[in-house]
């Protein structure tokens, strides 16, 4: 069996022989290493949740101490939403007496000795995790596709939007861009920079966000900025031929009208090739701009990367296993990784099934997680019935009182599918969008939370407190 070049090291055995264990897990041979999960996104957590009891004791290993329901989260960049009210805290979920957790990031795998190597998020400090079964649901990360600047940039006027911390800095500078815009010693020229805000990537996370910030401007800003309105202006930049790929085309085109009307501009078939910094005598502050595939380059303040998806540093790091060209583990139609038969799975956005390669939804690693909670847990054998993906369609909330649902295509992509009649866009896909995440919350407070937050948001303004 092929093992990871940094675990064969030296150094590896001398940690191993100096690691602390984990007080939780024993390393005498009368212990049962328990189950570990590596994650708590979609897959993970659900997976926790379905998997957990005082029969099926679990360990869980994340930077993340908590889930985060990622459909909601460009609602939280402008205050429509709290960032408390899309979370759901492992140590506080409905599991957490049957399960160990560890906020910590796994590095590296030692498969023949069934260890994980892990290092905690405060202290930095190496130990070491033995499982009994061991199920992969790390996730990935946001592709940037090596563009010059980009992740150099990424925390000061560029960010990302796949963790609350990144909702968060949105958040905080788009406020700060606006306190700035505002000051007498800003010139027009800079305020129109400072508040040229810049979209990279077309997807249903990128037009939300787009959405969410066209309905802050007009709603919040306008009352409490209103010389600051003709400076303003939002720029949806995607590389491929339309926007909202895995959409009907008339609802792709419904929303590209949708965007018309509200003066943002879309530009497809168009890429962004690098970010620039520059000096401008007529500029306070350093200038940014992105320099784009048709020779045009876009002055901006903010830029919201969301264009792609890349493997996390330990996905790549693991060695003894089979991998896509995108950095996937290859598994089989039952979610085992391939030469690790009953004891490694792999679910989510970090793996693919073999043969059917899906998108990289919530949806899917959510049915993987629940499925292979039956089969872990003894519910169902382990290759007693294959994992099968059941479409529920696409939806998109397009901002207050807008948006769009695709049902074509519901039901197993390798099985039988309908397809409805017609296709929702408008108030009533924007009800069903609010309905059908508000009803997949977890925790009782979450469902009370944000029923509040859109209330708030609608009748007295959306949060601009900037801490």
């Amino acid at each position: 069996m092929q093992i990871s070049r940094a675990l064969s090291r030296p150094a590896w055995s001398r940690a191993l022989s100096k690691a602390t264990w984990p007080r939780a897990l024993s390393t005498s041979s009368s212990a049962s290493p328990a189950t570990v999960i590596l994650g708590t996104g979609w897959g993970g957590y659900n997976l926790a949740k379905s998997l957990a009891s005082p029969s099926n004791p679990i360990t869980i290993i994340s930077p993340s101490n908590h889930f985060l329901f990622t459909p909601l989260l460009p609602s939280t960049t402008v205050g429509t939403l709290e960032f408390r009210a899309v979370q759901e805290t492992i140590k506080a979920s409905s599991f957490s007496q049957h399960a160990t957790f560890y906020q910590a990031k796994a590095r590296t795998i030692d498969f023949s000795r069934q260890l994980i190597e892990c290092e905690g998020i405060f202290d930095k400090e190496k130990f070491f995790v033995p499982y009994g079964k061991l199920v992969m649901a790390q996730g990935v990360k946001t592709n940037t596709f090596n563009t010059p600047n980009v992740a150099d940039r990424e925390g000061k006027e560029i960010f990302y939007l796949k963790h609350l911390h990144h909702a968060r800095g949105i958040r905080n500078r788009t406020l700060e861009l606006f306190e700035m815009a505002a000051y007498p010693t800003t010139g027009e020229a800079e305020r129109r920079r400072l508040l040229s805000f810049v979209v990279v990537g077309a997807g249903p996370t990128s037009c939300e966000y787009a959405s969410e910030l066209n309905d802050f401007i007009q709603d919040d800003i306008s009352k409490m900025y209103p010389e600051l309105m003709e400076y303003t202006s939002i720029h949806l930049v995607e590389a491929g031929d339309q926007i909202l790929g895995p959409f009907d085309q008339s609802l792709r085109d419904y929303i590209s009208r949708l965007f018309t009307s509200r003066s943002i501009e879309v530009m497809t078939g168009t890429a962004v090739t690098a970010v620039e910094t520059f000096e401008n005598p007529k500029y306070l502050h350093e200038g940014t701009r992105a320099v784009l595939s048709n020779g045009e380059s876009i002055e901006f303040g903010l830029m919201v990367w969301s264009a792609g998806l890349a493997p996390v540093k330990f996905s790549d790091r693991i060695e003894g296993v089979e991998k896509t060209r995108a950095g996937r583990i290859v598994v089989d139609e039952y979610l085992r990784v391939k030469g690790h038969e009953g004891t490694v799975w792999a679910i989510g956005d970090a793996a693919e099934v073999q043969g059917n390669p899906l998108p990289q939804l919530a949806q899917v690693a959510q049915q993987q997680g629940e499925y292979l909670g039956k089969v872990l847990s003894g519910g169902q054998g382990e290759s007693e019935a294959a994992w099968n993906y059941f479409s529920l369609g696409s939806m998109m909330s397009a901002g207050f009182g807008e948006g769009i649902y695709d049902g074509s295509g519901i039901g197993n992509p390798k099985g039988w599918q309908v397809s409805l009649p017609f296709n929702m866009r408008g108030f009533v896909a924007w009800i069903s969008w609010r309905s059908a995440y508000w009803g997949k919350q977890v925790s009782t407070q979450n469902k009370i939370l944000i029923p509040m937050y859109w209330f708030k948001a609608w009748l007295f303004g959306r949060d601009v407190s900037r801490f």
